[in-house]
């Protein structure tokens, strides 16, 4: 992933969020905006097309489930799948740990600070997102002693 492609993941994933924490929404024009830019990247040679649909699939197949049992929202599922269209299958599946644990600490917060029944998964997808990449950059050697080889953002 370049870091153009990394930046604009970033970008449309923090309007997703400060949309989710005001209104509980996630757009579907936010979400086909983003995936019209993942695809812009795939055709610019950014990313193969086959990291594309996997990481794709992987991202919203991860969250389905709990859409169907009423825990997520739609958005939430869409906005990963989002995600995972830019990050690619393996990258999407450490992105997918990292934001499961960043949703159990934000649930924790909103538990123990927040009035709110709601949790605006949004920010924890940002939150799991962000924390994958800055290891990729920063810390790549710990995510070879539990990932192995994840290849380049």
């Amino acid at each position: 992933m370049t870091d153009a492609a990394s930046s604009t993941l970033l970008a449309v994933l923090l309007l997703a969020a400060v949309g989710d924490v005001r209104s509980r929404k996630i757009p579907n024009r936010l979400i086909l905006s983003g995936l019209a830019l993942s695809l812009g990247f795939v055709l610019g040679g950014a990313l193969p097309l086959g990291q594309f649909l996997g990481g794709l699939l992987l991202g919203g197949c991860c969250f389905l489930p709990l859409y169907l049992r009423g825990v997520l929202g739609a958005g939430d599922v869409k906005l990963m799948a989002l995600a995972g269209s830019f990050l690619g299958l393996k990258a999407a599946l450490v992105s997918v740990l990292l934001t499961t644990l960043s949703g159990g600490a934000l649930a924790l917060f909103y538990l123990g600070f927040m009035s709110s029944t709601t949790l605006p998964y949004a920010a924890a997808i940002l939150l799991g997102v962000s924390g994958y990449l800055w290891l990729v950059h920063y810390a790549p050697h710990a995510l070879l002693v539990f990932f192995g080889p994840l290849g380049t953002p």
